[in-house]
């Protein structure tokens, strides 16, 4: 999922207003930047994506951000918060890709990264309810603003890029 954990973020923060954006930016894209950085280090075993995608690699993420976050707000709600949006994040990977659940154990996914269009679809609904959760959130003067409607177009053409690339480029590796 791309376009769709940013969904989740803005969803987030319609939720939890105290919480800073930039915070569950990184907290539903954690496991990625994780893969990345796994990927860019040169570690080759075990896979990135057991690092950073299965479920004890995501459990850790989770409490790590939200322990940090905690440490710094002392409210424990929030930090679980936190731990429940990075976790969002395996919850979201299974619906769109293919991913490990932990050593030794399956590989699961639906998979619609090969369907870019169904894939479309459904990051799609995911990013509208998220910024709708997140416009009515917002004061009543700013809710119909073009910066809030900028943000849900911004995002389904972000989305639109990320399907079409999945169309063209069928098996493109991240790393």
């Amino acid at each position: 999922m791309y376009g769709g954990h940013i969904g989740i973020a803005i969803a987030g923060k319609g939720y939890r207003s105290t919480i800073p954006l930039w915070l569950l930016l990184l907290a539903t894209q954690l496991p990625d930047w994780t893969d990345a950085a796994v990927c860019v280090a040169g570690i080759e075993s075990p896979p990135s994506e057991m690092l950073s995608h299965s479920l004890p690699a995501i459990a850790v993420l989770a409490a790590v951000l939200s322990l940090a976050y905690y440490a710094t707000v002392r409210d424990l709600a929030a930090a679980a918060f936190v731990a429940l949006v990075v976790a969002s994040h395996g919850v979201a990977d299974y619906v769109t890709g293919l991913k490990p659940t932990w050593p030794g154990g399956p590989v699961i996914g639906l998979q619609l990264y090969r369907q870019p269009a169904l894939d479309f679809a459904v990051e799609g609904v995911v990013i509208l309810i998220g910024w709708e959760i997140y416009r009515r959130s917002l004061p009543a003067g700013r809710q119909r603003s073009k910066a809030v409607r900028f943000l849900l177009v911004a995002l389904l053409l972000l989305q639109l890029a990320a399907s079409v690339s999945f169309a063209v480029f069928p098996g493109i590796k991240k790393c």
